[in-house]
Parts: structure tokens; C-alpha cells; sequence
């Protein structure tokens, strides 16, 4: 795999954006899982298929099949983990600490590279939302 520029992340970060901006969150469809598989096939990386999932439950099932307690857990199986995660780039993939995390289903959002993120959130549940200056709120990154 070959690295992309700045401007070629930028643009194929873009159209996933703009893929996922009106779609509502849903299990069974536009979820964090599927937002980080197409952020991750847009940078040029080999990833598997999201299994179909219907729930909470079965999204925390599909990941015991691969092995993993926790969105975290699965994404450190294709990604490497930043050390610093205040030093994500435009592009790569955070999850946020909060409740979620003694589900395991933490929230997975895209970097744009100067502390905002992409992601759903409670207050426009009929789209992607632009969460700024979240970096004190990112648990991990990911380097895509």
C-alpha cells in the first residue's frame, strides 16, 4: 500500500464524509463500524466485510467472533494504535471515552486533523456530526 498525500486523504476522507452525512445512525446499516471500514477502504486498506448485525448485542457478538471484546480490541487487529492520540491526522480513526466503554461499544469517529471529529452524535441523530475540539475526549487513534 502506498502512502497518499495530504490532499489525496483529505479528498477520499471527504467522500466518506459526505457518504455518511445524512445517513441516521442505525445498527443494522450506517454504524461506527461500517464508517471506520469505508474511512479505512477509502486510505487503501485491505478490510473485511462488516458482519450484518441488527443490536447492540449483536454487534458485541460479531466482535467475540473475531476475536475482540471491544471496538478498540478490533481495531487494533487491522490498525496500528497511536501513541498520542492528540496527534491523529486528517483521516484517522478515534474512539471517544464515555460510558460506553464497559460495553465495548465505544464510539468511532474520523479525524480531521486539527482536534474536530466526525461522528454521531445524540444531538443530530439523522446524520454524521462535526464534533469540535474533542481531543480530550479520544480514549485511542488508529493510523490509517
Amino acid at each position: 500500500m502506498r502512502s497518499l498525500t495530504p490532499a489525496e486523504r483529505v479528498a477520499a476522507t471527504q467522500a466518506v464524509i459526505d457518504r455518511f452525512r445524512d445517513k441516521p445512525f442505525s445498527w443494522a446499516g450506517a454504524n461506527c463500524i461500517a464508517l471506520a471500514r469505508m474511512q479505512a477502504k477509502g486510505l487503501g486498506h485491505p478490510v473485511p466485510p462488516v458482519p450484518q448485525f441488527r443490536s447492540a448485542l449483536g454487534a458485541k457478538r460479531a466482535m467475540a467472533k473475531r476475536g475482540a471484546a471491544s471496538v478498540a480490541e478490533l481495531l487494533d487487529k487491522h490498525f496500528q494504535r497511536h501513541l498520542a492520540p492528540a496527534f491523529a491526522q486528517t483521516g484517522d480513526l478515534v474512539v471517544l471515552a464515555g460510558d460506553e466503554d464497559a460495553t465495548g461499544l465505544q464510539a468511532v469517529c474520523i479525524s480531521d486533523g486539527r482536534g474536530n471529529l466526525f461522528g454521531w452524535h445524540e444531538k443530530r441523530p439523522e446524520g454524521l456530526s462535526v464534533i469540535k475540539w474533542a481531543d480530550g475526549d479520544i480514549a485511542a487513534a488508529w493510523r490509517l
